[in-house]
């Protein structure tokens, strides 16, 4: 599903090393090169491209950027625009409120 996201939302004929989806790939900028303000990258533990957060996370740090991650405990991708999970299940709506508040104090702070 996520190769047929990707197919309709990059330009003809790109792949997922395409610098929109992998901006640290061989086929970006140098991370190094990019000025970039601080980050907040929000994770879900159990998202699909979960590993591909982490990693761009990594190769921030490793270009000397300024990145705070956050990581949604038992979260899949997206969890905070499910509404009914959000009222209706506590743990997801706790979730949503921490990814809130994370972003509330980055943006203030930043």
């Amino acid at each position: 599903m996520a190769d047929k996201f990707l197919a309709m939302s990059l330009p003809e004929g790109a792949t997922k090393d395409h610098p929109y989806t992998c901006p640290m790939g061989p086929n970006a900028p140098p991370l190094e090169s990019v000025p970039l303000p601080p980050m907040l990258v929000a994770v879900a533990e159990k998202d699909l491209i979960r590993d591909t957060n982490l990693e761009y996370c990594d190769a921030l740090r490793a270009a000397g950027k300024e990145v705070e991650m956050l990581i949604n405990r038992g979260m899949s991708h997206s969890f905070y625009l499910n509404k009914f999970a959000v009222d209706m299940d506590p743990t997801t709506g706790e979730r949503a409120q921490e990814l809130i508040d994370a972003i509330k104090s980055f943006v203030a702070r930043h």
